[in-house]
């Protein structure tokens, strides 16, 4: 289980880092922990923005990971063993559900920060989202696992229940998009800081050597 490392204060924090993501990535799983930490220990704030992960892989000519060669699909499933052993992170190198469409557990994000308005519950929310697929084999896809964690989380009605059709949640996830692409952001997790991209869980430490150098 991932420890949740909060920094919140009752201002906006004048440092951010806006965090392209989708909880069908093993690696933004992995990154969870350190990216919480950094916010705590500096005072910075994650903006968790969820993307449309796969048109920017078609417009860039980034293959799916069932579509790789036989090598590289080997060796991915062996580098997410090792790394959860390295962090001590528990982690299914070979999940039940994946892939699956990421959007629908984007969309609830999305919800939770617009409608809950409360970062804890979002940072929450995206923990459990994870680990429904990473840790415990569901598919985040369905409609009844995401309502089933929306509920554990006790969020607010309007987060259960819009998450898939509101109009709000709907252009914040084409924008967060839009952005990722402007940002030249190519996969994920990747990690923006004052115009600076980090690209994969494995680069958080020289995320942390530009915050120290910049802050």
């Amino acid at each position: 289980m991932i420890t949740i490392y909060i920094s919140i204060k009752g201002k906006q924090m004048k440092q951010f880092i806006d965090f392209y993501m989708v909880v069908i990535s093993p690696w933004c799983y992995l990154g969870l922990n350190r990216l919480f930490s950094i916010s705590k220990t500096y005072d910075i704030e994650i903006n968790i923005k969820p993307i449309d992960l796969f048109p920017i892989f078609k417009e860039y000519g980034t293959k799916g990971v069932n579509e790789r060669p036989l090598p590289v699909q080997k060796n991915r499933i062996n580098e997410i063993k090792r790394w959860g052993n390295y962090l001590d992170v528990k982690i299914n190198e070979k999940p039940k559900f994946h892939p699956v469409d990421p959007n629908i557990s984007s969309k609830v994000i999305i919800a939770s920060l617009l409608f809950d308005n409360d970062l804890e519950k979002t940072f929450a929310l995206t923990i459990n989202l994870c680990e429904a697929i990473w840790v415990e084999d569901l598919d985040v896809s369905d409609e009844n696992v995401i309502n089933k964690i929306c509920e554990q989380l006790n969020l607010k009605e309007s987060t259960k229940n819009l998450y898939n059709k509101d109009e709000k949640v709907i252009e914040v996830l084409k924008n967060n998009t839009s952005d990722a692409k402007k940002n030249n952001v190519f996969g994920v997790p990747t990690f923006l800081y004052k115009n600076e991209l980090f690209f994969g869980q494995d680069r958080i430490f020289m995320l942390e050597q530009a915050i120290k150098t910049k802050a």
